[in-house]
């Protein structure tokens, strides 16, 4: 009996060995696919960010790239070209017009009009083209003459003597709008009569290029150009600041008229200058819905109020003849 128990405990531990062996040995060949699993998780992220990052250096190599071209571009005079290449554009798509006018089917009222319309349009724009275009030639030739009859020396400013700098480009004090205007937040910075004027124009140009049916379409001439926008609030603005130099102005006329200067004398002179500024002044309270670009600097100049009213006692008399007050 005793044996025969031992027997059984002998098979029972042969029986059981080699089965806890090859359970241990699958343990092991699954702790290894896992490590391996991990590992080649962990070498494939390796790679994707090493691609990632090989990808975003190639990005920023064409940036810089494309930022020296830009830089490059805008160092050269290209003007011309834009214009040449837009002709050929233009002509590419008369040519496909053409084309196309040969198989319209016009067949009732409604589309007669709208034809004739379009074809409006499209003078219009023509006409507008070629007033334009012999207009910078006729520009260039003047100025093609005027090189060729008279050696002009060009002024060298000096840096370091800013009297030897145009008037319109020495910085001056000026209203809080046109910093607004301008988008300067320190009210304290000095701004040229040149800036003020190139601010307006700056953004003319601006709205040319992405909102021009708004800016000048239907106007007619491309010297003028509609005022709303930042634009807008800019010049009621300075409509509030022509408001106070017209009291300011006749304040001072009442304080010259009650001195009755004599005719010809300084004095009548300068009260002469501050009824023409009055006038002037009258002229531009009321902002037009249409401006050209010849009025701009009228605005943008009264920006700068410093002196203002002994500024406009010393000017050339616009007045051929002046009487004397009684």
């Amino acid at each position: 009996m005793i044996k025969g128990l031992k027997d059984i405990s002998i098979s029972i531990i042969i029986m059981s060995t080699p089965s806890a062996s090859v359970e241990k040995k699958t343990k092991k060949v699954a702790v290894a696919k896992k490590s391996s699993s991990k590992e080649v998780k962990t070498a494939t992220s390796n790679i994707k960010e090493e691609s990632v990052k090989e990808e975003s250096v190639k990005e920023e190599s064409v940036k810089e790239e494309n930022v020296k071209e830009e830089i490059k571009s805008e160092n050269q005079d290209t003007s011309n070209d834009d214009f040449y290449s837009m002709m050929d554009k233009t002509i590419n798509m008369f040519n496909e017009l053409n084309e196309i006018s040969k198989k319209l089917d016009i067949i009732d009222e409604k589309q007669i009009k709208l034809f004739i319309v379009e074809k409006k349009k499209m003078d219009k724009a023509i006409n507008t083209f070629e007033i334009s275009y012999l207009e910078s030639l006729a520009n260039a030739f003047k100025i093609s003459k005027k090189a060729s009859s008279k050696k002009s020396s060009k002024k060298v400013v000096d840096p370091s003597n800013p009297v030897s700098e145009p008037a319109v480009k020495k910085p001056l004090e000026c209203n809080n709008c046109l910093h607004t205007f301008l988008g300067k937040t320190d009210t304290t910075e000095l701004i040229s009569r040149n800036q003020a004027y190139t601010a307006v124009t700056d953004f003319v140009k601006h709205e040319k290029k992405t909102n021009p049916e708004k800016i000048s379409a239907n106007l007619g001439n491309d010297k003028e150009f509609r005022v709303y926008g930042g634009l807008k609030t800019f010049l009621d603005s300075i409509s509030k600041i022509i408001v106070n130099n017209i009291k300011t102005v006749e304040s001072e006329i009442k304080r010259c008229e009650a001195a009755k200067p004599e005719d010809g004398s300084k004095q009548m002179k300068e009260l002469s200058n501050l009824r023409d500024e009055i006038e002037r002044l009258n002229k531009l309270k009321n902002i037009p819905d249409v401006m050209g670009y010849t009025n701009v600097m009228s605005y943008t100049n009264l920006c700068f109020t410093n002196d203002y009213v002994n500024k406009i006692k010393a000017k050339p008399s616009k007045t051929k003849s002046t009487k004397k007050i009684s």
